[in-house]
């Protein structure tokens, strides 16, 4: 007589059921061109490790904080993966960014990129450096992340200067500037 689970199926079925599901996702290629890239964000340091398809496209996304251990370092593994499987199942990079960018724990503060001054957390630092690295400037512009060479540029030729670009992060995180009324 078969072994039957609660629901009626039988240890076979289900074990089709899951091989079905997994041959769903494309399997990574073996070997794949990557980067990896250490930053500080505030008083944290990690290394950010991207993998590209053939195409050129993010495959693979890992988050390693130097604190092993840490319950920050097992957030940032399980970030990690969330993002990869994501990638892996068809979700545009541009969703997850936008999902991550803003979001703010410790640790918080200045960096050492220049592009990216001021993170409110390691998640929205990372959502920053994948869209500088992989998204073109159009949909980088609708998620307000430029380089810091591109809101130069902006400011020149829209004579506003960083009041329209100002990253609300970083605005948050600073004090007003105070400046005294001209006379004359």
């Amino acid at each position: 007589m078969a072994e039957r689970f609660g629901d009626g199926t039988t240890p076979a079925v289900g074990r089709e059921r899951a091989a079905a599901r997994r041959s769903a996702v494309p399997r990574p290629a073996r070997r794949m061109r990557s980067t990896t890239r250490s930053f500080t964000v505030g008083e944290g340091k990690g290394y950010l490790t991207v993998a590209l398809t053939p195409e050129g496209l993010v495959a693979e996304v890992m988050v390693r904080m130097a604190k092993q251990g840490s319950t920050l370092a097992g957030m940032m593994d399980a970030f990690s993966s969330t993002v990869t499987r994501g990638l892996q199942h068809g979700v545009p990079l541009e969703i997850l960014v936008s999902d991550y960018v803003g979001t703010r724990f410790e640790p918080s503060g200045l960096t050492d990129d220049p592009d990216i001054k001021q993170a409110g957390s390691v998640m929205d630092y990372v959502g920053r450096r994948l869209a500088l690295d992989h998204l073109p400037y159009h949909v980088r512009v609708g998620l307000n992340i430029l380089t810091a060479e591109e809101r130069a540029e902006k400011e020149t030729l829209d004579g506003v200067g960083n009041a329209v670009w100002t990253d609300l992060v970083g605005l948050s995180m600073s004090a007003p500037v105070v400046t005294r009324p001209r006379r004359g």
